[in-house]
């Protein structure tokens, strides 16, 4: 394992960007705990990247820490990819934050994942996903609900990606101040009809964001969160953290769902 030199003190980082990872019957869900640790989010994000080429994929791996940082304390972001070298802060801040469940999910968080471990989300959402629809953002606004905005990800270069993501990351931000009910519709449309704020937040993308949002609109889909429940309690699928969250709160809020996981 490589480390970067540490940039600024720990203590003024947000470190919220998280490698996804499978969880199994029978083990400690940390990033349900993790989950509880930060009240103040108002959005969980789940980068669906199918090809490792792409520029997204090069641009999590490359700048993990810059993309982390981005996200604020009110975005989860979760991603396959890996970054090629981990941060001493990014390291010190999870230990802190995990406690004795850092050092089994530590190890996990560096393994690598196939390629192509997205193709296996499509089926999820009604309508299902096609491949046309990858690579994509899905971002959740509360883990009781069955719905997910899903944002198309461009075929730009990284520096404009990562433009986009700071954009997208600053209207999370602003969807606090929204009723919570209406968080997720406000999000969609936003991520299809950018504001003078993200096309701002976006930089010189700013006027790229603003033709592809509308060329391609962000959607809001249904999951079909029964066959989850039921192939996750098989351990047939690798969940992200972000839907195995979810999951694990609606086995007590929906009728039928401890009955469907059996």
């Amino acid at each position: 394992m490589s480390y970067e030199s540490p940039k600024g003190p720990i203590e003024s980082e947000k470190r919220i960007m998280v490698p996804a990872l499978p969880i199994m019957d029978g083990e400690v869900n940390a990033t349900l705990e993790l989950m509880k640790q930060f009240p103040n989010v108002v959005a969980y994000g789940m980068l669906l990247l199918d090809n490792p080429k792409h520029a997204m994929a090069q641009l999590v791996r490359k700048k993990w820490s810059e993309i982390s940082n981005l996200t604020g304390d009110r975005f989860v972001l979760f991603s396959f990819e890996r970054p090629a070298t981990w941060t001493e802060n990014y390291v010190c801040y999870w230990r802190n934050r995990l406690g004795s469940e850092f050092e089994p999910t530590w190890k996990k968080w560096q393994d690598a994942v196939d390629p192509g471990t997205a193709y296996s989300y499509m089926s999820l959402f009604k309508p299902a996903l096609t491949p046309n629809d990858l690579p994509c953002l899905v971002l959740f606004t509360d883990p009781e609900e069955r719905k997910g905005v899903i944002r198309p990800i461009p075929d730009w270069d990284e520096d404009s990606l990562f433009d986009l993501l700071r954009a997208i990351a600053t209207t999370v931000q602003e969807s606090a101040d929204k009723p919570k009910e209406e968080r997720l519709e406000w999000l969609a449309e936003e991520l299809t009809s950018p504001s003078a704020r993200f096309r701002a937040s976006a930089g010189h993308a700013g006027s790229l964001a603003l033709d592809y949002c509308k060329q391609h609109p962000a959607k809001v889909a249904s999951i079909g969160i029964s066959l989850v429940l039921a192939l996750s309690g098989a351990g047939v699928l690798v969940l992200p953290p972000a839907l195995v969250a979810v999951i694990n709160v609606l086995k007590d809020t929906i009728p039928g769902a401890k009955e469907s996981n059996k």
